[in-house]
């Protein structure tokens, strides 16, 4: 054999093997793609299995809470305990301050007087609230004059959860304006600002209420309240067509609806009634361990 043919056929002799290495990593790769699949599958149906089993058991200790919590608020009324997480938030408290009052009537436009539209207001947004068992405290229920530093000491010596006031726009360069908007502190506040947005995403779902923004404004009330706080301007009493509105009894029931369902919609709500939760799971088992 010469050196010719000898080259030829090592050369064959490699393809051969080349080939033959590459045909048994396709066939390696063949089996292993469904043998992964399957582990991944498996994996997938455990966790899956173990988080929803977690869910569960977390709901349901969060549920027996929500029971203990408004059995103890109800201890002695007729009211049967409410185990629903969905619709019903025991052991949560909003103040609702209806701006101005008594002798500072606010802005005034022909009949619509701000402090009366505040008020009204605020005593809607209160009866729904209580329908979903969310205590609620009022700086005033009449027609009385409240310093801004009492509506504040309301607040917090009530140890609230959240703080809302009511109030009413006027631009007096420009009529044409309108629409509500909702005021937090400042861009550090986050817990309002997330408030704020929910009640503007609530409020602009309605078609007969026009919304504006939410944004930064360091109002007293807002500075000085211990917890999340928004002020509402809910339109503007500049505008006679909104002045209008702001006088009618069914837009005002509207208002306060779409208001509360931003205060309940609200995840800075939810993630306050997870912590109260907790914070009782956490007493219970301290007290079961001692």
């Amino acid at each position: 054999m010469n050196r010719k043919q000898y080259g030829k056929r090592k050369r064959l002799r490699k393809r051969k093997i080349k080939r033959l290495m590459i045909a048994y990593l396709l066939r390696a790769i063949v089996i292993l793609i469904p043998i992964i699949m399957m582990i991944l599958m498996v994996c997938g149906c455990l966790y899956i299995y173990e988080r929803f089993t977690k869910e569960d058991e977390k709901v349901n200790k969060y549920t027996d809470i929500y029971t203990d919590i408004y059995t103890d608020r109800n201890a002695g009324n007729d009211v049967a305990p409410v185990t629903s997480t969905e619709n019903n938030v025991p052991g949560f408290c909003v103040v609702v301050d209806a701006g101005h009052g008594g002798s500072d009537g606010g802005t005034v436009s022909g009949k619509a007087v701000e402090k009366d539209i505040n008020l009204s207001v605020a005593l809607k947004l209160k009866g729904i609230l209580e329908n979903d068992n969310i205590e609620v405290i009022l700086t005033r229920s009449s027609d009385e004059n409240i310093s801004l530093a009492d509506r504040t000491s309301v607040a917090n010596d009530s140890n609230a959860d959240f703080f809302i006031s009511l109030h009413c726009n006027y631009y007096e360069k420009d009529a044409q304006i309108a629409g509500l908007e909702c005021y937090y502190n400042n861009s550090n506040a986050t817990e309002s600002k997330g408030y704020a947005e929910s009640i503007i995403n609530a409020v602009s779902l309605s078609e007969d209420i026009e919304t504006r923004y939410a944004k930064t404004e360091g109002y007293y009330v807002l500075r000085n309240t211990q917890m999340p706080a928004v002020l509402v301007e809910m339109g503007f009493l500049s505008n006679y067509s909104e002045s209008q509105k702001l006088l009618d009894d069914d837009y005002q029931e509207s208002l306060a609806q779409r208001i509360a369902e931003g205060i309940s919609t609200s995840q800075q709500l939810n993630d306050s009634i997870i912590r109260q939760c907790e914070k009782r799971i956490e007493q219970g088992s301290g007290s079961d361990s001692g």
